[in-house]
């Protein structure tokens, strides 16, 4: 999964004889925050909404700003496109080929849309929440448990718990249904179970998933 398959084919960049107030428009109706300015194919620099805001009666080019933290690569990994976006509260991300080339823009609501179904989330499966310590964290060996019950790992998210112990919620799909028995092996390797959605498991009532999901929203 890689950035320039994600690229919105409804988002088109600026021109250096725009004005503010048509960027401010173009903003308003794509619902982003930034927008690029491309001339011969390659960007020229970038526009946010609050400097098209404030430069009102002039062209986007006498106050674009340069584009470089606005751009990334059309080869990035989709993972590194999220890091970049998130980190930068940026709506939208411009990408340029290894020629420098303007190659399309990526929206944020448009990403998470296509990036969900385009994962393993969107397959049928158990999910557990695993609490562990970093030290005891192994996903080798949390995988030859899963696997030792005919099921595998086809999603995984750990989150750090800001506490005393450090502690980490490991997020795991399984391709299975029905967990019951990778739940009883995972905890006889000392692996705290917080959490298990198994939507038609015969071995759990629903009482035991209320359980578990009071457990781990109290954690």
């Amino acid at each position: 999964m890689f950035a320039i398959q994600f690229v919105s084919q409804e988002l088109f960049p600026l021109k250096r004889s725009d004005s503010a107030e048509n960027a401010l428009l173009f903003m308003e109706d794509w619902q982003v925050k930034e927008l690029p300015i491309v001339e011969a194919g390659f960007i020229v620099g970038m526009v946010t909404y609050l400097q098209a805001q404030a430069n009102e009666g002039q062209r986007v080019d006498e106050f674009m700003q340069a584009a470089t933290l606005f751009t990334g690569a059309s080869h990035l990994h989709i993972w590194d496109v999220w890091k970049i976006m998130v980190a930068n509260k940026f709506s939208t991300l411009c990408l340029q080929t290894n020629e420098g080339v303007f190659a399309g823009q990526i929206q944020i609501k448009v990403l998470a849309q296509q990036s969900f179904s385009h994962s393993a989330l969107m397959q049928d499966g158990a999910i557990l929440v695993l609490e562990v310590e970093p030290i005891q964290y192994s996903l080798a060996e949390i995988a030859r448990i899963c696997e030792a019950n005919e099921s595998k790992i086809i999603q995984l998210m750990i989150e750090p718990l800001k506490n005393e112990k450090n502690l980490l919620h490991v997020s795991i799909k399984l391709n299975t249904s029905y967990p019951s028995h990778t739940i009883a092996s995972l905890e006889r390797f000392g692996y705290h179970v917080l959490f298990s959605s198994g939507e038609t498991d015969p071995n759990h009532s629903l009482d035991d998933r209320y359980r578990w999901l009071v457990k781990y929203l109290n954690t």
